[in-house]
């Protein structure tokens, strides 16, 4: 019945986006996904937005969840708010 997930975004607001940006890039390189991509950018408004494409639901599932994952660790972590 689906073919593609074509998009989602996620946007984020957060003091430093740069950084947050900087510790996703490294984390989401050490696990790729085969059915799924994902692009993270700052936009013009200072807000950190994850592009996710997908090829099934499953995919989109396992990344968004991925990135939930890995917001949780960094604020934890860090003990920063997001």
């Amino acid at each position: 019945m689906i073919e593609n997930i074509v998009s989602s975004d996620i946007v984020i607001k957060t003091k430093n986006p740069e950084n947050l940006k900087k510790l996703l890039e490294l984390e989401i390189k050490r696990k790729k996904y085969k059915r799924s991509d994902s692009k993270i950018c700052i936009d013009k408004n200072n807000f950190l937005k994850i592009e996710i494409q997908a090829n099934d639901l499953i995919a989109y599932k396992a990344t968004v969840n991925n990135y939930i994952n890995l917001l949780e660790l960094i604020s934890k972590v860090y003990e920063v708010e997001l």
